[in-house]
């Protein structure tokens, strides 16, 4: 099993490092991640793990220790043959993160630890045009934080829509109503923090990878519905950002022929059936009820309501269609589904599973499906964690 985990790397200028964060080597970097991920473990199980002789493993102990990254833990751990050893384990206050997910009207923000643990959380209201008071709000909130918490050391930021993983820029944002916004570039100028930005469902995919309901995964799938469907793909231990960011952009594939429209004007795409805002327009306007809420229509689906629940069923035939067609192209050991139309998918999980079955090929075995509800101050987490890996990425000294 792979043990590297290392993220696609994006473009930080080295002299942006904090400079409390120490350079690390290549074998420093995959130790320290190790222990993050995995948690305590001997030297003995570290040189194993990553595949280094003893005094190579002693070498880089040394230098995370004499850093402060790494520190004895309390407890021991079991070793193959003889007494247990004393365990090594990251000093999770070595540095903190702050991780903004970025909404229509407000700004989630995070403040963790090393290890992903929240340590704050605030939500700001956000005029996101014009930009420069917008960009002012967003840095207002990051120097907040580092005024309480000297120890921050990096920024990471989410949004909607692909995000280019070789550039600071937002280039289109309809959520956002931005184009072409160097937001990572006027956020550091700004905080003087190094700052990466993100795809949201990247972002919070990095997450469980490495600290959530994925951790310890080589390779798995994270659909996310609700106002948007997106997808995020781990194969091998490695994000996937495809070219220019666009991975994971599922919203329009084709379901069927003859469905009803998107926003967009595509028929019978994944959208206009499992959208939050397309589920509650088709059951609204059958049941001539224009207030509906998406929690409403859930709620009519579970007590049997025809139209309702047919609005429901479709909705999980293309999520089932939408898992099939990942599936079979990653070949993941498990699928994972969240966001804040999650819902509704316990109500279908068998046409889910059914439809997914009829899409992966037969050879392959049926993979798992789990559903996760994640709360907004966890897609902020994913983005803290963007932070965090790319923090360490731009640590690493040149050989």
């Amino acid at each position: 099993m792979s043990t590297n985990l290392v993220p696609p790397v994006k473009v930080l200028d080295m002299s942006e490092r904090t400079e409390s964060f120490p350079a690390l080597s290549e074998g420093s970097r995959a130790a320290l991640v190790r222990l993050l991920v995995h948690g305590p473990a001997s030297r003995a199980d570290l040189a194993r793990r990553l595949r280094l002789s003893p005094a190579s493993l002693t070498r880089i102990v040394r230098t995370l220790e004499d850093s402060g990254l790494v520190v004895e833990s309390e407890t021991t751990v079991p070793q193959r043959m003889g007494r247990p050893s004393q365990a090594m384990e990251v000093n999770v206050d070595a540095v903190h993160l702050v991780g903004i997910k970025l909404l229509a009207g407000e700004i989630n923000l995070v403040r963790t630890d090393m290890r992903s643990t929240v340590l704050g959380h605030r939500t700001i209201p956000l005029q996101t045009v014009p930009l420069d008071p917008a960009i002012d709000r967003i840095t207002e909130a990051i120097l907040a934080e580092v005024a309480v918490d000297p120890a921050v050391g990096a920024v990471g930021i989410s949004l909607a829509g692909p995000v280019d993983p070789s550039s600071d820029m937002v280039t289109h944002s309809p959520f956002l109503g931005w184009e072409d916004v160097p937001l990572a570039r006027l956020v550091s100028e700004r905080t003087g923090l190094p700052t990466v930005i993100e795809n949201d469902v990247r972002a919070l995919t990095a997450a469980e990878h490495w600290f959530g309901a994925a951790a310890g995964a080589t390779d798995f799938v994270l659909v996310t519905i609700g106002a948007g469907i997106g997808c995020g793909v781990v194969i091998g231990d490695r994000l996937v950002d495809g070219n220019t960011g666009g991975a994971g952009q599922i919203g329009h594939l084709p379901i069927t022929p003859s469905g009803p429209l998107c926003e967009r004007g595509h028929r019978g795409c994944a959208r206009s059936y499992l959208a939050s805002s397309a589920m509650v327009g088709q059951a609204s306007m059958a049941l001539h009820r224009p207030d509906l809420t998406y929690a409403e229509l859930v709620s009519l689906a579970h007590q049997g309501e025809r139209v309702a629940s047919r609005v429901v069923r479709d909705a999980g035939y293309a999520l089932g269609t939408l898992i099939g067609l990942v599936t079979a192209i990653t070949a993941p050991s498990k699928v994972i589904i969240s966001g804040e139309g999650v819902t509704m998918v316990p109500l279908v999980m068998d046409v889910v599973q059914e439809r997914a079955s009829e899409v992966e090929h037969w050879a392959v075995p049926d993979v798992p499906i789990e559903i996760a509800e994640f709360g907004f101050v966890e897609w902020a987490r994913g983005a803290a964690v963007i932070a965090l890996q790319q923090l360490l990425e731009a640590a690493i000294s040149p050989a």
